[in-house]
């Protein structure tokens, strides 16, 4: 693969960064789900995030809004602060709730997880550096696709985008990130 990005050491201030957990919700406990692998990185690193008081944000598709698979898998232990919304779109700033909720607390750099790499992952992160503007971190060991190759052209695609993208990205893993 071109431009596979090697993962580097990052460090986030806690009080001007969030936590975006995409699409990972309660399905992703099917151990047949891909996205099942990513469950026990994640809380993980949820635990890091909250212990450091960083603002975190889940998202499922807006399909399961209102059903039993709207929740989060259990072992997130998801708190009442850390809201879930549901837009009916890859792109997670597109209802315009995820915006406000970062401009308020003056976050400058979100941490992008989830399932799919090529969809949600892919479509936010690039919202988040543009035209948002944030700094977007990527835990490789935080995304999955279905597929090798959509995962590895996800990567790619973050490291020859234009316009002063490629960038703001920071491609790493979840114990390379340094939370202060």
């Amino acid at each position: 693969m071109p431009n596979k990005p090697v993962p580097q050491e990052v460090t986030v201030d806690a009080r001007t960064s969030a936590l975006l957990v995409l699409d990972l919700n309660s399905r992703c406990e099917d151990p047949k789900e891909p996205c099942y692998k990513l469950i026990e990185p994640v809380a993980k690193f949820l635990e890091r995030a909250r212990a450091a008081n960083m603002f975190i944000v889940y998202t499922a598709a807006d399909r399961y809004k209102g059903t039993p698979e709207a929740s989060m898998p259990a072992a997130f232990k998801q708190r009442p602060e850390e809201p879930t919304i549901f837009p009916p779109a890859f792109d997670k700033f597109y209802s315009g709730e995820l915006q406000p909720m970062l401009q308020q607390r003056g976050v400058k750099t979100v941490v992008v997880c989830g399932a799919s790499s090529n969809q949600a992952v892919m479509y936010t992160a690039t919202a988040a550096v543009r035209p948002f503007g944030y700094t977007c971190v990527i835990p490789v060991d935080g995304l999955i696709a279905r597929g090798d190759y959509e995962h590895e052209f996800t990567l790619h695609q973050f490291t020859i985008l234009p316009g002063g993208a490629a960038e703001k990205f920071r491609i790493t893993e979840f114990d390379k990130i340094k939370i202060v």
